[in-house]
């Protein structure tokens, strides 16, 4: 849960901004679109499948830019 307190004299503005960015932080907003819609256990797997693919991929891209493979 996200707490935000307002200091004495500081603008709306700044505070809202601080917790937009404490909302980001938490991934509370990245949570919500994940679960505003269902999706099959099937589509969940395939969809985590494809994610961990795409980390591997970046993984060894990064590792042979560093020189280690």
């Amino acid at each position: 849960m996200v707490r935000i307190f307002a200091n004495e004299g500081e603008p709306v503005e700044s505070v809202i901004k601080r917790f937009r960015r404490a909302c980001e932080n938490e991934g509370i907003l990245q949570e919500l679109k994940e679960k505003q819609f269902y999706k099959k256990p099937s589509l969940e797997k395939k969809l985590q499948r494809e994610k961990a693919l795409k980390r591997m991929k970046r993984k060894i891209k990064k590792e042979r830019r560093l020189g280690l493979l």
